[in-house]
């Protein structure tokens, strides 16, 4: 499939870029797939562009990225967008088409600017991969995050006894900045203490346990969000060191989801790779300090 990405800086000038592969990342850092250093309005890896076909194109922003993305004059995040639609990041116009440049413009010469941007990404693509050890970042790209709680109980357990619930869940969820998955089970015997004693008949307490397992619930969710955002800004960031600690985080997290999960695989493949790229750039600090 013929896929272009036309951009259109602030002086007019037009670059056309050929789409290789199923999807190319636009941005200012070298490592991306159209590299275009110079704009400043652009984040590392500010596009994500994926070509589907007769569908159109899928688009996605970075998260976190200080110059929004405008479709038709209002904020885009993700989704799919028409072939030609026209896409504004600052000063920046940029183009997706399906259609080959004119007769006349496929006879000119390449611009030698292009073929510089191309070695440049070529050269940057190749150190990141003796960085991470040959290994490429995988693409989450349409991966929905499942959530952290899947099955939360509602009966109460079998010789189940309610105080002692409630004080383990209380344990729990005073660990929860410390470890990540006791604030997952928190919730759990929140929930498992709340059923007991509304079975005892004290719905006082009941409604006390699930307004605190409610509680725990909504911290575990918000601080899951907040450390995905973090995650995504590390990683188009080559911040190796958090976003290997964010990682590791999100899969404390998502100890009850199945392992079988795309996005729990995903985040695992790139939990290994951030981890090696972090070991190595910290070995070559090491021995700078020699």
């Amino acid at each position: 499939m013929d896929a272009f990405v036309e951009v259109v800086k602030p002086d007019g000038t037009q670059e056309r870029y050929p789409v290789e592969g199923a999807q190319v990342t636009l941005g200012k850092s070298g490592t991306a797939g159209i590299s275009i250093p110079t704009a400043n309005e652009l984040e590392l890896e500010h596009l994500l562009i994926a070509p589907r076909g007769k569908e159109g194109v899928w688009v996605s922003t970075s998260q976190g990225a200080l110059t929004p993305t405008l479709l038709k004059g209002k904020p885009f995040v993700n989704g799919m967008v028409p072939w030609q639609a026209e896409l504004v990041i600052g000063r920046i116009r940029i183009r997706v088409t399906n259609k080959r440049a004119s007769a006349k413009g496929e006879g000119q010469q390449v611009s030698p600017v292009i073929v510089l941007a191309a070695v440049v990404v070529l050269a940057g693509a190749a150190w990141m991969m003796l960085k991470g050890g040959g290994q490429t970042l995988p693409s989450a790209e349409g991966l929905e995050p499942p959530p952290i709680f899947t099955d939360v109980p509602s009966t109460c357990p079998a010789n189940g006894d309610a105080r002692d619930l409630e004080y383990r869940a209380h344990s729990r969820g005073d660990r929860f900045r410390y470890e990540l998955r006791d604030g997952v089970e928190a919730v759990k015997l929140y929930a498992q203490a709340a059923a007991c004693y509304r079975g005892a008949g004290d719905v006082e307490r009941a409604t006390e346990m699930e307004r605190q397992r409610d509680e725990m619930r909504e911290a575990m969710d918000a601080d899951y969000a907040a450390r995905r955002l973090r995650m995504h800004h590390a990683l188009s960031t080559e911040n190796w060191e958090e976003a290997s600690v964010e990682a590791r985080a999100l899969s404390s997290m998502l100890v009850e989801v199945p392992d079988d999960n795309a996005y729990k695989t995903w985040l695992e493949r790139t939990r290994r790779i951030v981890q090696a790229r972090y070991d190595k750039s910290r070995e070559s600090r090491r021995k700078k300090r020699r």
